[in-house]
């Protein structure tokens, strides 16, 4: 909406929004390989979104005789969301997580502070520089195993504030043939962040061919940025993945990324599947100023990415555990969300359409059963895959998550606790469980010849690169106190009731390389268990 009024570098960082939502691989349907451009049409959504208000009350919510609930603070997103829901409709849950992180203005990535202990959150790679030493061995090992190639790319996807790329340089930098073939690309989207990660790497910017409307604009801002570390070695910042190059072999690093690449979630009602939508709350009982609503029937996201018929469904469907397929919308909020997230039991709106034919609930699947899919984040795999199967190289990406569908895991954090994701949109950190089984599963359509391995734990993966032997290095010259910190700090990392479970790691490979370091040694790379 405020497109027009943003100068070209916001514009531009809207098109990696944009870019992710343009075509999407469907996430059950036909053989995944086709990719699907939506345009939807949103006006009906207008009638749809009273009607479902009108449907809450029936259903038990009052507008009068009940007491009022502080919502949480407004903010300048919110008030730009208001704009939407009054012109436009509900937005998609993937459109409101978008806006909440990406927003050019307004977004949670361009605020001062979101990393670290005065931030929202503390990464693995800001818990302690072994983290990262880790990842620059796993980087050395997998380019010698490559046949050391010169020159290649050394790429990372949402670099944070640029700690863990310094800790792998730092790793590599007495290796000269590492160093002098290294070009490095940094994929961010954070004025911020970006100038943070160049003061972390020590990179003076070099002089750069603009074009005449980004002439005027902040260096950082614009389309082409880079400039060179004091070692020697270049750096290259991109808004989107697309203009990585793909001319030399890649090796690419993707920490809690994908985490953060929006999600759609859908509900299993009597009309069939429903998407999860976000709109005004006008409502004082409610603690927000936005809420989940329901779509009244299947939208086209929900035939793009659910699959167009009922058995193709079932099957998505049926790639989830048990335990989420029961119908107990109960039992799965448990199960699927954070504590933060009671309450989504989303009543279906009542029947209604222009014809009066009601949709239909597919067979076999109980009422309530809902499910995620992750269409933007299977577009970034299929284009990583291809640029590594076109120039060869390797790929590791480390995020929490499972290796199936899940019903419902968007979560928001803020101060270091867990928040409500609709709280004061752009001030809350959102991310959502990573399904690797999609990402494995586009990465092998994308090349039938790439090495894909099983997911492993994060702490089996950071156990096999002997994270016990570098921290008895770092504690040889600690003090007492350090050494506990040290010591609790990588049991954190690697503790299966902590991070080491939690967190799976994901390696896609050029073919005939063998396993990569980190992984079992008879790790089958050609993609079992991918249907």
């Amino acid at each position: 909406p405020r497109a027009a009024a943003m100068s070209p570098a916001a514009t531009g960082r809207l098109t990696f929004a944009r870019g992710l939502a343009s075509s999407a691989p469907a996430e059950g349907g036909g053989d995944g390989g086709e990719f699907k451009v939506l345009a939807i049409d949103r006006s009906g959504l207008l009638g749809a979104r009273t009607m479902a208000l009108q449907d809450g009350l029936q259903h038990g919510d009052s507008e009068e005789g009940g007491t009022t609930v502080a919502k949480s603070a407004e903010t300048p997103l919110l008030s730009e969301m208001k704009t939407i829901f009054a012109t436009r409709g509900p937005l998609t849950l993937a459109e409101y997580f978008q806006m909440c992180l990406g927003h050019p203005e307004f977004g949670y990535y361009q605020r001062q502070r979101v990393f670290g202990k005065q931030g929202d959150f503390v990464t693995s790679p800001e818990l302690t520089q072994i983290f990262g030493e880790l990842l620059g061995v796993w980087t050395l090992a997998t380019w010698a195993q490559c046949g050391q190639p010169s020159p290649f790319h050394l790429v990372e996807l949402g670099p944070g504030r640029g700690t863990l790329m310094h800790d792998i340089l730092r790793t590599a930098e007495r290796f000269t043939s590492f160093v002098e073939g290294v070009t490095i690309h940094l994929v961010e989207n954070s004025l911020q962040l970006r100038e943070r990660q160049k003061e972390m790497l020590n990179v003076t910017l070099e002089p750069s061919e603009d074009s005449e409307d980004e002439k005027d604009l902040p260096v950082m801002a614009r389309t082409a940025v880079k400039g060179r570390t004091a070692t020697g070695i270049d750096v290259h910042w991109h808004w989107i993945v697309d203009t990585v190059p793909a001319d030399a072999p890649i090796f690419c690093i993707a920490h809690e990324f994908f985490d953060a690449i929006p999600i759609h979630q859908f509900q299993h009602t009597e009309r069939g599947w429903c998407e999860v939508l976000v709109d005004s709350a006008h409502d004082s009982n409610d603690p927000h100023h936005v809420k989940y609503v329901l779509c009244p029937s299947p939208s086209p996201s929900t035939l793009a990415y659910l699959g167009v018929d009922a058995d193709t469904r079932r099957k998505f469907v049926e790639t989830m555990p048990q335990e989420y397929r029961e119908g107990d919308p109960e039992d799965q909020n448990d199960k699927g969300s954070t504590p933060t997230s009671p309450g989504l039991i989303i009543d279906p709106p009542v029947q209604r359409g222009k014809s009066g034919v009601p949709l239909e609930a597919d067979p076999g699947i109980p009422m309530g059963v809902r499910i995620e899919a992750g269409p933007m984040r299977n577009v970034l795999m299929n284009t990583l895959a291809k640029k590594i199967d076109a120039a060869g190289g390797a790929a590791l990406i480390i995020d929490y998550g499972e290796d199936h569908p899940q019903p419902f895991t968007l979560r928001g954090i803020k101060d270091h606790s867990f928040a409500s994701p609709l709280e004061s949109p752009g001030e809350v950190d959102l991310s959502a469980h990573v399904d690797f089984s999609s990402l494995r599963r586009v990465a092998r359509q994308a090349s039938s010849s790439l090495q894909i391995f099983p997911v492993v734990p994060q702490g089996a993966f950071l156990l096999n690169l002997n994270i016990e032997a570098r921290t008895r290095a770092l504690c040889e010259n600690a003090s007492d106190e350090q050494k506990e910190a040290i010591e609790q700090t990588v049991m954190r990392l690697v503790s299966e009731d902590q991070m080491g479970l939690l967190f799976k790691v994901l390696a896609i490979t050029q073919p005939g390389i063998g396993a990569p370091a980190g992984f079992p040694e008879d790790a089958d790379g050609g993609g079992k268990g991918i249907e």
